[in-house]
């Protein structure tokens, strides 16, 4: 496809989505109607950026400038393009933005009451527009303001119930931590346009001094960092994504986090280069932490929106685990496992869009039919909502890297690199890589711990209330849109042979490696192999050996164990009249064996109310609450806070004296201060 013939497609598929975004604000009256055609051409948009950005990586489209637009004002010129990794990542956003905009068409439709979701329709598709230009900016002025735009965007998306204590909250502690980021990367920005006169990502900025460069890394790690939610910057998630309407948090956690993937890999490993030792193994810790404690909390939440929340803190650790690999094989000149690494990285990073975005929406869909999203107050959908119950289960068993979804392939390359990076010599680094391979398995340990609640508590059992007594399944739009994700979940997993080779190719840039060529077997090869040989078994082949085994196991017992006969009796109720949904597991029941081995991660506090009655020893209630401490909370940011809180107040007594003559002396003062100082230098 010719150049221009792409620039016409981009053109049209951001046209779409600004209709989207305009359309709702011009129909305020007819909710419904609006509603449905900006999920329309979202969707359209969505189809459009799939055939932009697979047309790119098919290779029969070079690098391109798409356009850009010089300004009056110094500095400011924008500059728009496409490279495979920008095509990479708008292929993730663009493939959830078709899903995510059906399922808004019903799940939208229960803030009709609220009479202004033509403001939530347009600032959906703003927000989608804002991830575009971020992947597709070119120098930095375009990165920023689209940087920006997308964070103040997501923001009022969060605040949109802001009637709600709870939503003041988040909205609040989401805007200061977002631009607290923001200010780290404005930072970077001007030392790099201070030292190379450019703001194109072409500068040269490898050529930088070591001081600077390693200040900048870290900048760049701060700022990102603040927006992936890496521990301890990640206090804003479990607050704003529960917060924010389900459809929203599904983009938000799906892709908007994997911005500062793309911002790490962008201006760490391209423009800066990546070859240092300790930005690989600092990347790796990140990593390695945020997985841990973001899985550990997790396993212990009993509020599901938040406990995915966390979830998406341990996914984003093991997608750091991997690039921070990647940057310690750059170091040791070792191309193929930085290669190996980053494809591994790439392609968790997309399966994580793919199954985080069926979790949020399936438990919007929960939200929707219960009216609540605490675990407790669930019980028995499945039976209620079965289709409901079914899609969560595989997003589920996806993000468990259970076979054969889409989750265990990303985590089971992730392994392949922890494996070559240990037997690698890559000095003293190794320890980091066995540290790295352990708490994998530990995170992934309590992952599948985490879903087994969910499922458990949420689907199976008694209803325990009447929220889930009256639950029904959501309209047709929110479950065929949960259902496309969840047969795309088992696709991928079964055929991940795509996937990795399109990984691959488009980060190759980076590496200057192709694995497919250098170990064999990862490109797009075909999916029907049945070798015996172990270091070629596709997940197809596993299926189908599996099944075989299982159908053969079934035949012999028939053969073996004759007639059956079935035989009804009541399930034991510990010598109770009847079964009730008290006698089931709790969230907190089944979390507190891990609460107690983490006790000094979790500092739990528990709570036990005895509401006597008349009888001593016949209580009439018995009330047990157990509460985690949230650390980073409390002994990081509380006394912060609570710092700033005092010289505000010293500030605002001592300088805002009401005294016009005072305010008068302090301009003088600053401009005498102004002239002084021109006149030195």
């Amino acid at each position: 496809m010719e150049m221009a013939s792409l620039e016409k497609l981009f053109s049209i598929m951001i046209l779409v989505y600004l209709i989207g975004a305009v359309a709702p604000l011009l129909m305020k009256r007819q909710q419904a109607l609006a509603n449905h055609i900006t999920g329309v051409l979202c969707s359209i948009g969505g189809i459009l950026g799939l055939s932009l950005s697979l047309t790119k990586l098919s290779g029969n489209a070079n690098d391109m400038l798409l356009d850009t637009a010089s300004t009056n004002i110094p500095y400011l010129t924008f500059s728009i393009g496409l490279d495979n990794i920008s095509a990479f990542f708008i292929l993730s956003l663009s493939l959830l933005a078709i899903t995510v905009s059906i399922y808004s068409m019903g799940y939208v439709s229960h803030y009709y009451e609220k009479n202004n979701t033509y403001l939530l329709n347009s600032l959906y598709a703003i927000f989608i527009t804002s991830m575009i230009f971020v992947f597709a900016a070119r120098n930095m002025v375009t990165f920023f303001v689209a940087w920006e735009l997308m964070s103040l965007v997501s923001y009022f998306l969060v605040m949109y119930e802001s009637e709600k204590k709870e939503t003041l909250h988040a909205g609040t502690l989401y805007i200061i931590m977002t631009h607290i980021g923001t200010a780290f990367l404005l930072a970077a920005f001007a030392v790099i346009y201070a030292y190379t006169g450019s703001f194109e990502f072409t500068a040269a900025a490898a050529s930088l001094p070591e001081g600077i460069k390693n200040a900048l890394f870290v900048m760049f790690l701060i700022g990102f960092g603040a927006k992936a939610g890496i521990v301890p910057l990640h206090i804003w998630l479990p607050y704003a994504h529960p917060a924010a309407p389900s459809h929203v948090s599904a983009l938000m956690s799906g892709i908007m986090i994997k911005t500062a993937i793309y911002g790490i890999l962008r201006f760490v490993f391209e423009i800066l280069g990546a070859d240092v030792l300790w930005w690989g193994v600092t990347i790796l810790v990140v990593g390695i932490l945020s997985a841990v404690i973001g899985v550990a909390y997790a396993y212990m939440e009993g509020n599901i929106k938040r406990m995915l929340a966390y979830s998406s803190i341990e996914n984003v650790g093991i997608i750091l685990m991997s690039i921070g690999i990647a940057g310690m094989a750059a170091y040791a000149g070792n191309a193929v496992l930085e290669a190996l690494a980053l494809t591994a990285a790439m392609v968790h990073c997309f399966n994580h869009t793919i199954f985080k975005g069926l979790l949020f929406m399936s438990a919007g869909s929960v939200q929707y039919a219960t009216h609540t999203k605490q675990m407790d107050e669930l019980g028995g959908l499945m039976k209620t909502m079965p289709l409901t119950g079914l899609f969560m289960l595989v997003g589920s068993l996806s993000i468990s890297a259970a076979v054969p979804f889409n989750g265990f392939i990303g985590e089971w390359l992730t392994y392949q690199a922890f494996i070559v990076s240990i037997g690698s010599a890559i000095g003293t680094s190794s320890l980091a890589a066995v540290m790295g391979a352990a708490s994998l398995g530990l995170a992934g340990a309590l992952a599948a711990g985490c879903f087994v609640k969910l499922i458990g508590i949420c689907f199976m059992g008694s209803p325990r209330s009447s929220h889930a007594q009256k639950a029904k399944e959501v309209p047709a739009a929110m479950y065929i849109s949960s259902g496309f994700l969840a047969l795309l979940c088992l696709a991928m997993g079964m055929f991940p042979r795509p996937l990795i080779g399109i990984a691959d190719s488009a980060f190759y840039s980076l590496s200057g490696v192709s694995i497919s060529q250098s170990l064999g077997g990862f490109g797009v090869a075909p999916v029907f192999s049945l070798s015996l040989d172990a270091s070629n078994i596709t997940p197809l082949a596993a299926v189908i050996a599996g099944a075989a085994a299982a159908l053969a196991i079934a035949a012999i017992m028939t053969a073996v164990g004759g007639k059956r006969q079935s035989r009804v009796y009541n399930t034991w109720d510990c010598g109770f009249e009847r079964l009730n949904p008290r006698m089931q597991y709790s969230s907190t029941g089944f979390s507190n064996p891990i609460g107690i081995v983490l006790k000094l991660l979790f500092r739990p506090v528990r709570e036990l109310q005895i509401d006597e009655g008349s009888i001593r020893y016949n209580p009439k209630s018995i009330k047990y609450t157990l509460k985690t401490e949230r650390i980073f909370e409390k002994y990081m940011y509380e006394p912060v806070s609570e710092f700033f809180s005092r010289i505000s107040v010293i500030a605002k007594i001592s300088v805002q004296t009401g005294s016009i003559h005072g305010y008068l002396m302090y301009i003088f003062v600053t401009v005498f201060a102004f002239m002084i100082y021109n006149t030195l230098v």
